[in-house]
């Protein structure tokens, strides 16, 4: 059984966590929020509830605003999550992606990403 066959137990856990204050308000964590919009993706393609696309662009909107730097996204907002991981890019440009497959403009939103980490070097090789 995959675990969103079990919507009832999912929507359970982000109430819990919500009420626990752990998430999805709070300190933003790229890694996080990156499973967070997939999840949130997941519920819309399963329930078409159009509340869960809206909680989807309010997480990629609340990422931008907080981790959002000149040159690309941090990692998290505490001090010592300045950095930049490729794998934490990677899953959220896979999450910019599954939103992308629904709006397309966070597809464009991934692919300028990539182009500003990568520079002019992913811009030379299209």
């Amino acid at each position: 059984m995959t675990m969103l066959r079990d919507v009832d137990y999912v929507l359970q856990k982000l109430d819990w966590m919500r009420a626990e204050g752990i998430w999805p308000n709070g300190l933003r964590y790229l890694w996080t929020d990156a499973f967070g919009v997939v999840l949130y993706v997941s519920l819309y393609m399963e329930l078409g509830e159009e509340r869960w696309l809206d909680e989807a662009e309010r997480l990629v909107a609340d990422v931008e605003r907080v981790l959002d730097r000149r040159r690309g996204l941090r990692i998290g907002k505490a001090a010592d999550r300045d950095g930049q991981y490729f794998h934490y890019l990677a899953m959220w440009l896979f999450a910019l992606a599954r939103l992308g497959d629904l709006k397309p403009e966070y597809r464009k939103r991934g692919i300028a990403l990539a182009r500003g980490i990568h520079g002019t070097r992913l811009a030379n090789n299209r």
